[in-house]
């Protein structure tokens, strides 16, 4: 089965988010993974609204 690359990154990211406590930002998965932050932005949406990662507002806000 071949997954799409927002897919894979998607679960990357999934991955990372199950290793910390504190909210992750966005740009700094982006960063990680080396892709773009737009879109690795909209791609962390479809999961928050899959109730898969959470979003947090402020300062330090992200994605857990």
């Amino acid at each position: 089965m071949k997954l799409s690359a927002g897919v894979e990154w998607a679960l990357h990211c999934c991955v990372v988010l199950t290793k910390t406590d504190a909210p992750v930002p966005s740009a700094r998965l982006a960063d990680l993974h080396g892709v773009s932050k737009t879109y690795l932005a909209k791609h962390l949406q479809a999961l928050a609204r899959a109730e898969i990662a959470q979003p947090s507002e402020g300062r330090d806000g992200g994605y857990v």
